[in-house]
């Protein structure tokens, strides 16, 4: 049963998504090319900087053994999200079942999995316009296979010519950021489950009625609060981690290092007035705030203990960093590393 209709969402987003730059077929296919050939090429680079022991064996070839490597438009990007996030809200939605059949076949009916498509469609239109990639851990549970990483073509054209920024260098400083995010994901095999158990805990905690839940309204509020407080901190850490990596590259693989972090970060303080609303409706802004203290912690447990015993983070759940350490990266040094 679905949640909501993936096909209704994947066409409201792909009817509603601006197309992006208009440039001649030429050069789309080599922004197209020029991105594949990046992203191989940064597979190596992320191995040496990240120094994860999981993908030590990465270069521009094996790196296609652990994940689908796939330069996609906006519509594409759009179709992609639609099918993984069913599987995501899947184990919410059995286990709703088992507790109140009636409330999961009210929310999977026709009109009502039609309506919630299309809301689920407009979100994904916009934020296909915002977003230069992405990992999928879970689209290998969709359609079988390796695990997806997806660089949306037009969305890096777009900003790299508003930035004026060298194109190989932008190209290779974005695949090295996503490719963090699948050794992230490759060191830790866990992760993806833990992230899916607390994202499948806050959505039934949130649909469950109150009088068929076990938590009163107080204890309901209390423990989404921490749920969110989970998942905002696990990303923290991804997105840190992964700026971190990309910001660490010497200047002989990417010039220009220092100009596009320059300029990209002055980008985000100039949004339009009603991008700024747009933002604060999706919580961009806040997200933002809330990786760059990610990055602020990894770089503060790195010049402390080093690479290698940061990546300790990986090993279980229990090594992640809590909200408050996220702002004290000693006090988790002093729990996790002793």
């Amino acid at each position: 049963m679905q949640i909501f209709s993936q096909n209704v969402a994947a066409s409201t987003g792909r009817n509603l998504v601006p197309p992006g730059p208009r440039v001649p077929a030429t050069d789309a296919i080599v922004e197209a090319e020029g991105l594949r050939a990046a992203a191989f090429a940064a597979a190596e680079h992320v191995a040496e900087l990240s120094k994860l022991s999981a993908v030590q064996h990465w270069d521009a070839t094996t790196i296609a053994n652990d994940v689908d490597i796939l330069v996609v438009d906006r519509p594409g990007w759009i179709n992609g999200n639609a099918g993984s996030l069913q599987v995501m809200l899947e184990p919410a939605l059995r286990q709703l079942e088992e507790q109140n059949p009636e409330l999961v076949k009210s929310i999977g009916s026709g009109a009502t999995a039609a309506f919630s498509g299309a809301q689920v469609g407009s979100v994904l239109a916009f934020l296909s316009t915002k977003v230069l990639g992405q990992f999928e851990p879970y689209a290998a549970q969709a359609g079988g296979g390796n695990p997806r990483l997806m660089l949306v073509a037009p969305n890096v054209m777009m900003i790299r010519d508003e930035l004026h920024l060298d194109a190989e260098d932008f190209r290779f400083w974005v695949s090295l950021h996503e490719l963090t995010h699948v050794a992230q994901f490759a060191q830790a095999p866990w992760l993806a489950e833990h992230i899916l158990s607390i994202a499948t805990e806050y959505l039934t905690t949130n649909l469950l009625p109150v009088a068929e839940s076990d938590l009163s309204d107080d204890e309901k509020k209390e423990r989404t609060s921490a749920l969110e407080a989970q998942i905002t901190g696990i990303m923290s850490l991804l997105e840190g981690h992964a700026n971190v990596i990309m910001d660490a590259v010497d200047p002989s693989m990417v010039p220009s290092v220092k100009v596009i972090r320059e300029r990209f970060d002055a980008r985000s303080s100039k949004v339009k007035w009603f991008g700024q609303i747009l933002r604060k409706i999706f919580g961009l802004d806040a997200k933002a705030k809330q990786y760059k203290q990610g990055q602020a912690f990894v770089s503060a447990v790195v010049e402390r203990v080093g690479m290698e015993q940061f990546n300790v983070v990986w090993q279980q759940p229990e090594h992640l960093p809590t909200a408050d350490e996220l702002h004290d990266a000693d006090g988790w040094i002093t729990r996790v590393l002793g």
